[in-house]
């Protein structure tokens, strides 16, 4: 299919959370068949970038957003924030190597616009470099709404730098102008390639009676925690499995033990087979984070989801899914044990939904890439 192996640049920057870069690493999986792949990415990390033929990664110094402030912080410099800046720039000038036969930057410029400067300087250099190579767009289906005018400046964004835009989702679900009312002047440019999850399984196994109950990667969630394991004993036919996120505190774990009062409840602080774990469960109780879902969804594993009030694309997200009856949502008063053990009985109960959610993103847009790549170089 490939005449020569390629080389590509990718740009991912997770400001909260893991969900960005594990999607951009799907990708990556993908691309690595036919090309080198260079990331450039930054935020919270992995504990273990994946081994691909041909892939280098260049973690920067992390920035972050203080939810309290919304302002951008370096948690691990005592340096003013200009000082990381210039450390960044001067460690993505030594980690590229040229030329590039492409450029792939998650989000932007529908979100990320505290990074801009950072992102366009990249652009005009991989312009200057390597003429009229490609920039693609990566990007989730539902956006945080923003006022008309942010908009213009993303779609100016779009026609000035973007040849397409790659939106991880399926229309059937979910609509792009349903969260980005200018989606008309970008049609032209976007491509709809389905959701991106890990492939799935050769074989499916026999469901037990467990239940998987996850925070995510992020630092909210706690109060969903305690109360699975409050529930447990009034269902003690089942086997809790409670993970915490990777950066749950000692004490944070340790107060959940402690408030375990029957057999049937495990905690732990991170699952490297989460979704092993879900295909073997009756059940999955969760935040109803970007990633977590997809597992939910690819694994076709029972759900409920408790949406994080702070974030509205994963409340729409859920309430879209759960329309098609593909999850029940948790409120707040749910999460008492004698309301979350009802829940629980008749989420497991119900017949699971028979519609197929288009789910092989990763491929998808990794083979559009190859033959884009392809017409552009032979034109």
């Amino acid at each position: 299919m490939h005449s020569k192996r390629r080389k590509i640049l990718f740009y991912c920057q997770s400001l909260v959370g893991l969900g960005h870069l594990t999607s951009s690493l799907l990708v990556i999986r993908e691309l690595s068949t036919y090309a080198d792949v260079d990331l450039i990415h930054g935020g919270q990390g992995l504990q273990q970038m994946p081994e691909l033929p041909g892939f280098r990664h260049l973690r920067l110094p992390t920035i972050l957003i203080d939810s309290a402030t919304d302002e951008l912080y370096a948690p691990d410099s005592d340096d003013p924030i200009e000082n990381v800046w210039a450390e960044r720039a001067a460690a993505i000038e030594r980690f590229l190597d040229w030329p590039y036969d492409a450029v792939i930057v998650e989000f932007f410029p529908f979100g990320r616009r505290r990074l801009k400067k950072e992102i366009l300087g990249l652009f005009a250099t991989v312009r200057q470099r390597c003429a009229a190579v490609p920039i693609f767009c990566f990007v989730r289906e539902i956006l945080v709404p923003a006022p008309l005018d942010a908009e213009q400046r993303m779609v100016k964004l779009v026609r000035e730098h973007i040849h397409t835009v790659f939106v991880r989702g399926d229309p059937n679900i979910v609509h792009f102008e349903e969260t980005f009312a200018l989606t008309a002047d970008i049609s032209d440019r976007l491509v709809y390639v389905g959701y991106v999850s890990p492939p799935l399984p050769g074989q499916w196994p026999i469901r037990q009676n467990k239940i998987v109950v996850s925070q995510g990667g992020g630092e909210i969630g706690m109060n969903l925690l305690r109360s699975a394991i409050q529930t447990a004993p009034l269902l003690a036919e089942y086997q809790f499995l409670v993970v915490t996120s990777s950066r749950a505190s000692t004490t944070e774990i340790t107060e959940l033990q402690a408030l375990i009062r029957s057999e049937n409840v495990k905690v732990v602080s991170f699952l490297s087979n989460f979704q092993e774990e879900l295909l073997t469960a009756a059940l999955s109780i969760s935040l109803g984070g970007d990633n977590t879902l997809m597992d939910v969804i690819c694994t076709r594993t029972p759900a409920l989801a408790f949406p994080y009030g702070g974030n509205s694309e994963q409340g729409l997200r859920i309430q879209k899914l759960s329309g098609k009856g593909f999850i029940s949502v948790l409120s707040q008063t749910d999460l008492t044990p004698a309301l979350l053990c009802t829940k629980i009985r008749v989420a497991i109960n119900q017949p699971y939904p028979d519609e197929i959610i288009a789910m092989n993103g990763a491929v998808e847009m990794s083979n559009r890439i190859a033959l884009i790549i392809d017409e552009l170089v032979t034109v």
